[in-house]
């Protein structure tokens, strides 16, 4: 009885000790580049991407294209936040839009259903966002002679996918990316990854009191799934691997965080950022808006209660355009 009783507290210490100790599984995250010929085979993808959105998809959260009509000196590709859609960027897009740039919003896989307690995203993989940073980006390149790929939150971590692997992105700017999260010490970050990864699915409302009447945005969802999120994490270790072995392909990357945002982990982001450096010092800028800002997480959606976009949004703009049109 004493034996078993040993072996029944040694095995999940023993489990436990392999979450911490092993590596984030990366090596299966692969690029693979298709960029459209130009405008006309771009606006052909992007209809192929309209015709996949059933009925179950939110009207608010369908994929949106503002274009002037041909190919323009800039495009900017828009990747929203995790349970977010693409709503949540186009008002900032519209911006954008009217500078002159092609703008591409787009919905990130199991994101924008109508049904806002569905579990899509309990399903959702590291190589499903891979490949949907690659799509957006092969359609983004025929939409300008300048390409910015531009994410928050999950988003930001597939445009950092995008920046460390496609040419064809001229700046990618990653707004408060989820890379980490700010109550996970960086070092235990790996093992809560894979602890997520190796254990059933448990889906987390975001206010655990209002649950599916937290205030904000209607197109949201209330909860998040763990192994979802653990596989945008795994992403970012993906991201993280290659930049030590390579820098990154884009031209320039802004990483822009918030001092008063309590999700990600601003340090992981600042190590990711010090990587990228020694590989390609003149291609990497960070931003920190003031905390006098009083920004949240979600800096970029006016429908978010606490948001301040009237703070954040001429600050983004400048950043997008690179310092200036």
């Amino acid at each position: 009885m004493r034996r078993w009783l040993v072996v029944a507290i040694a095995l999940p210490l023993v489990a436990a000790a392999a979450l911490a100790l092993a590596p984030v599984r990366t090596g299966d995250l692969k690029e693979h580049p298709r960029p459209a010929a130009g405008y006309g085979e771009a606006l052909a993808r992007i209809d192929s991407l309209r015709a996949g959105e059933g009925a179950e998809v939110d009207a608010r959260c369908r994929v949106l294209l503002l274009t002037h009509g041909a190919r323009a000196a800039r495009a900017v590709v828009f990747l929203h936040g995790l349970s977010n859609c693409p709503q949540q960027f186009r008002r900032l897009g519209e911006l954008c839009f009217a500078r002159g740039d092609n703008v591409l919003i787009v919905r990130l896989p199991g994101h924008g259903l109508a049904d806002r307690m569905t579990g899509s995203l309990a399903r959702i993989t590291a190589a499903d966002l891979a490949a949907f940073a690659d799509a957006m980006v092969d359609v983004g390149a025929g939409l300008g002679d300048r390409l910015v790929v531009v994410g928050l939150s999950a988003g930001g971590v597939a445009a950092g996918w995008a920046a460390q692997t496609r040419t064809e992105v001229d700046r990618a700017v990653l707004i408060a990316p989820v890379f980490g999260l700010d109550v996970v010490p960086r070092p235990l970050t790996a093992a809560l990854t894979n602890l997520w990864l190796a254990t059933p699915n448990q889906f987390i409302w975001w206010d655990p009191v209002r649950r599916e009447k937290l205030p904000g945005p209607t197109y949201c969802y209330p909860r998040f799934a763990t192994r979802g999120l653990a596989e945008v994490m795994r992403l970012g270790f993906a991201v993280e691997a290659r930049a030590r072995r390579s820098p990154p392909a884009a031209r320039s990357i802004v990483l822009v965080t918030n001092p008063r945002d309590r999700a990600v982990s601003r340090p992981v982001i600042a190590a990711l950022a010090r990587r990228w450096r020694r590989l390609a010092p003149r291609a990497i800028e960070t931003y920190e808006f003031p905390a006098a800002f009083d920004l949240g997480h979600d800096l970029v959606d006016p429908e978010q209660p606490f948001q301040h976009v009237d703070r954040a949004y001429p600050v983004l703009l400048e950043i997008i355009a690179g310092g200036g049109d």
